[in-house]
């Protein structure tokens, strides 16, 4: 290998957030026109989180470069993806590792050794080949990728669905009381854990109620069990009326 080629091809271990950074801002600030990146799905955090790389991509498309990023978009990094594609033409693919960056003279490619120093290996390459093998690994990845609008609203039906799914298995509360019924408690249907009570050292034995309609009361438990009680206090009372005022009816026909 001639001196010239052991010059383009690099690798070093990059330690601490600032080598690592630095790094990648000096790639970005020697692209022209474009930026193409493909990485797992921890990448749209550091780069939102790490002022000095959003900042640089920020200004890199504002003087009229071309972003392309593909990364692994999830429930976790949904709102980072959300700010990048303001900037970034950001797409999904299940399963990405690794990062690689590619613009018109370089690839770069690092792979973290040591999560909790961010310690990484970095291998940078401008052979000619090397570059032009990249693109075309990046290009027929890019093809096959799914728009990040497209993987976003997918994410939240899915959430979406899974609320629903929860709530449809929990959206039974069951109020109940003791022996003596002076003392009362809720809990969802088919749990035992009590979610609010009167008195946590009684046992509670009978089922009095339920309700299917959670809405606003659904994690105000001490209000909920509040609303019930007064609610099972007005139906007796209502029934002790309407007993009253039948057993006055007989008595006055008789």
């Amino acid at each position: 290998m001639t001196t010239q080629s052991r010059r383009s091809e690099r690798t070093e271990v990059l330690n601490g957030i600032d080598k690592n950074s630095n790094a990648i801002t000096e790639f970005i600030n020697n692209s022209k026109y474009r930026y193409d990146v493909y990485a797992d799905s921890k990448a749209p955090s550091y780069v939102i989180k790490i002022d000095a790389i959003w900042k640089s991509y920020i200004e890199f498309a504002r003087r009229g470069g071309h972003i392309r990023f593909i990364t692994e978009i999830t429930k976790d990094n949904t709102d980072y993806c959300k700010e990048m594609i303001k900037f970034i033409d950001l797409r999904h693919i299940e399963g990405i590792k690794g990062t690689v960056r590619i613009n018109e003279k370089g690839f770069q490619s690092n792979l973290v050794i040591q999560e909790s120093t961010l310690t990484s290996i970095l291998l940078r390459s401008r052979l000619k080949k090397v570059v032009e093998l990249q693109q075309h690994v990046f290009d027929n990845l890019w093809k096959s990728a799914i728009p990040a609008d497209q993987r976003i609203k997918e994410i939240q039906i899915e959430v979406r669905a899974e609320d629903s799914r929860s709530k449809e298995s929990h959206d039974t509360i069951q109020l109940w009381t003791n022996q003596e019924q002076n003392q009362y408690a809720i809990k969802l249907e088919g749990k035992s854990d009590l979610l609010a009570t009167t008195n946590q050292n009684v046992q509670y034995t009978h089922l009095v109620g339920e309700s299917h309609y959670l809405e606003e009361l659904e994690y105000d438990w001490d209000y909920t069990l509040k609303h019930f009680i007064n609610n099972i206090i007005e139906n007796q009372s209502r029934a002790q009326i309407a007993r009253a005022q039948f057993r006055a009816t007989c008595t006055s026909k008789g």
